[in-house]
């Protein structure tokens, strides 16, 4: 199904801007859309955003989860799996839901993100793309293969498809190349497709990679990386990574 209407992504305009006012378009369960958002949905194995959705009386309702429908594909030579425009819906907290009621088409609200949950998934975004290239580099059989990958705060995995296991001595050469990268505190940006602005590319050195998800300015923030590996069973390995030093960076947010 594809709508004739969109939310408009406000985090690839400004990927520090942690509110804005809008006006609600529909309101369908437990599920608001908004015509614009600062709030990222879950997507390219990225957990989505959580926040608020605030009257003008005061009244706040939270949101915890956000996610993209109604997209279609880009059409875009270099990114096959990505789908384009779409409406963003937030997930009412449930014991908020009974707010709902007060929210119809048009009414004027203001939606802010937690910036302490973004920046922090910011910093595992890029993390994963550390940890992807390194697998590349290492494995290359491996990211050819990839199954899934999962974003979280804290943490990040990939899982692949292998004839051969990761040995202890791959997982030590794929953590030294992700902490080189890291030491090397090289600058990471964004950039859009001219013509698709949710087509968007990750930059980093002299690695590109699809990506629409939000990311940190530099390698350095990430500090020290720890990979792991776990067995999901014949031809399936889960390669994991975790940065517990990372530097969270919320003072670069406003409204």
């Amino acid at each position: 199904m594809r709508l004739n209407r969109r939310t408009t992504k406000l985090f690839y305009n400004d990927a520090y801007l942690a509110a804005c006012e809008t006006h609600v378009v529909k309101v369908d369960g437990a599920w608001v859309e908004l015509a614009d958002t600062v709030a990222y949905p879950e997507g390219g194995g990225q957990d989505s955003d959580h926040g608020t959705i605030a009257f003008h009386d005061g009244t706040v309702l939270r949101f915890i989860h956000a996610k993209k429908m109604y997209g279609h594909a880009a059409g875009v030579p270099g990114f096959p799996d990505i789908q384009v425009d779409g409406v963003v819906l937030h997930q009412i907290h449930a014991d908020d839901q009974h707010l709902l009621a007060c929210l119809v088409p048009e009414t004027h609200v203001k939606v802010s993100i937690d910036v302490t949950r973004r920046a922090a998934l910011s910093v595992s975004h890029s993390a994963s793309h550390l940890l992807y290239l390194a697998v590349g580099l290492h494995r290359p059989d491996a990211v050819a293969d990839t199954l899934g990958c999962h974003i979280k705060i804290g943490g990040t995995r990939f899982d692949f498809g292998v004839d051969q296991r990761f040995t202890a001595e791959d997982l030590g050469k794929i953590q030294e190349t992700a902490n080189e990268l890291v030491r090397r505190d090289l600058a990471i940006h964004l950039s859009a497709h001219p013509d698709v602005p949710d087509a968007r590319v990750w930059h980093c050195d002299d690695h590109v990679i699809p990506c629409g998800g939000t990311h940190i300015e530099r390698t350095g923030l990430i500090g020290e990386i720890t990979v792991r590996r776990k067995s999901l069973g014949i031809g399936k390995e889960r390669i994991s990574c975790e940065f517990p030093h990372a530097h969270i960076q919320t003072d670069r947010y406003h409204v």
